[in-house]
């Protein structure tokens, strides 16, 4: 008899992972890197709350996106000050889902408050907490990785080549030789998940083709062996489920549809079996980005 494998869907995913592209969008229109999460009450798939980096704004360099959203959900349930396990029992219920793999601080953080299970699109090479520097959470939550991989690198891309307009004459960035770069190879999945864990989240097929060696060519999609357009993965209906919305717009109407179309322009194209295109919009990565008005 013929083991057929069951082909694992992920679009629910990629969909969740598409919101906190979004809100990473907005903090790169709003002048902060683009890093951002938002957290999804796994039973009813809402959004409880959305977090982006503080930390330009703040000045204070603990504000990532994770203890951002960390705090709105204290607040909002009534959390603050409550005893370590009535937050546990909240949290067992929620999935996080970030563009960046959270830091060593941050994946701390998510195992005290005793976060479900995590997602994230890019390993954090420097700092990472969820096994690409090292494994600070141990057993306490499953952390997958490459979800929208290429659309969390190229947000921060866009970011490190944009003008600096706070210099004397305007000026790109040092790092703007990034630009047009090849993506880096896939993640060493291994380092964040067992085969058994990987297989059964990811499917056998995905398996295969990118937990054994880094896949230096392909990525992981919501159907495996597919192509994917970020359109199909966000609506407007979509986005306004974000709670608190008009915060990612300070002093600006949302145009939300605007701002869809943006990303849509200026993400990398996925083609079948997950090929990177890094074609774009190239006048959007050389000038100062502009608020979506």
């Amino acid at each position: 008899m013929t083991l057929v494998h069951r082909s694992v869907d992920l679009g629910k995913h990629f969909r969740n992972m598409a919101l906190a592209v979004f809100v990473a969008f907005r903090a790169l229109q709003n002048g902060e890197t683009p890093v951002a999460c938002v957290f999804i009450h796994e039973p009813s798939q809402s959004v409880l709350s959305y977090g982006c980096n503080d930390t330009n704004r703040s000045l204070n360099g603990t504000r990532h996106a994770e203890f951002m959203g960390i705090d709105e959900i204290l607040e909002k349930n009534s959390l603050l000050g409550a005893s370590p396990d009535k937050i546990a029992s909240f949290f067992r219920d929620v999935t996080l889902y970030v563009t960046i793999e959270p830091c060593v601080m941050c994946a701390l953080a998510l195992q005290h408050i005793g976060i479900g299970k995590v997602y994230f699109g890019a390993a954090n090479d420097r700092f990472g907490g969820n096994g690409t520097v090292i494994r600070a959470q141990n057993d306490s939550y499953l952390s997958f990785g490459g979800i929208l991989r290429p659309e969390a690198i190229s947000l921060l891309r866009n970011f490190y080549i944009q003008e600096n307009d706070s210099a004397p004459v305007p000026k790109v960035k040092k790092n703007k030789d990034i630009d047009g770069k090849e993506f880096p190879e896939n993640l060493e999945f291994a380092k964040y998940v067992t085969e058994n864990e990987f297989a059964t989240e990811m499917g056998q097929e995905r398996l295969i083709r990118f937990y054994y060696k880094p896949n230096p060519s392909e990525e992981i999609t919501p159907q495996f062996g597919e192509g994917y357009n970020f359109k199909d993965l966000l609506t407007e209906k979509d986005v306004k489920r974000i709670p608190d919305l008009p915060l990612l717009y300070p002093g600006l109407a949302c145009d939300v549809v605007k701002d869809i179309n943006t990303i849509v322009d200026v993400l990398p194209k996925i083609g079948d079996h997950g090929v990177v295109s890094l074609e774009s919009d190239p006048e959007f990565k050389k000038r100062k980005l502009e608020n979506s008005a």
